[in-house]
């Protein structure tokens, strides 16, 4: 079966008793079977996106880690030489993630690095939510490698970065001929989440942040609003 058609036993339908079997793409997101892969988010690569302000990436990537922790889900973070040319990762990034190391490499395509490959196996997860920096080269290569491995590989849009549109255009076309989805880091937080009446879930909308829950949150509190 093609890559982009890999199926999973999705269990019997009530109402024939017959397994069905879904395409990755169609799986949600679990919390139990994801592992979220951060590449390459260096202060030296950040000088060069383009395609999203820097404030909104670096905001989006940390709040995706900071949920992913809330929710018990494995990040792991890895740099291209983080000592040399890019430096280290943005330190937003380090301050959400005590303790999670930093898996330095030089292979460019980050699944072919055996430590980086070991870290997503021992998991034992098999969706892998990839977000980084470049989008065409950190977030999709190891993603569509990933899938070929057997692996259902998401990559976050809006917790990546490239350096124009025709870069960003080319990834964003080589992820869809691979079958790998994209998504955005607030959708992949809600979807990892599930439930609104998980014990969880104020921990997790306060990681997220989404702007206009925060709005919602603020004109709900104000003084006026409470006294109606």
């Amino acid at each position: 079966m093609a890559a982009d058609t890999k199926a999973v036993q999705a269990g019997p339908t009530p109402s024939t008793g017959m397994v069905q079997h879904v395409p990755q793409q169609l799986k949600t997101l679990s919390r139990q079977d994801t592992v979220l892969l951060l590449v390459d988010q260096q202060t030296g690569l950040y000088t060069g996106v383009r395609d999203i302000p820097l404030a909104e990436l670096k905001h989006n990537v940390v709040a995706l880690a900071k949920a992913a922790t809330a929710m018990g889900v494995p990040v792991i973070l890895t740099a291209t030489m983080p000592d040399g040319l890019w430096g280290p990762i943005i330190p937003e990034l380090t301050a959400a993630l005590p303790g999670v190391p930093v898996i330095s490499r030089t292979m460019i395509n980050a699944w072919d690095d055996p430590k980086v490959r070991t870290a997503i196996e021992k998991t034992g997860r098999k969706q892998i939510l990839v977000a980084g920096v470049s989008l065409e080269v950190c977030a999709a290569l190891p993603a569509m490698s990933a899938k070929a491995a057997g692996y259902d590989a998401r990559v976050v849009l809006d917790a990546s970065g490239t350096f124009n549109e025709a870069k960003r255009v080319s990834g964003l076309q080589r992820l869809t001929l691979a079958g790998v989805p994209v998504t955005d880091y607030a959708t992949a937080g809600v979807e990892l989440l599930a439930d609104n009446a998980d014990p969880k879930a104020h921990d997790v909308y306060n990681a997220l942040d989404i702007p206009f829950a925060t709005l919602v949150w603020q004109l709900k509190n104000t003084p006026q609003s409470k006294n109606q």
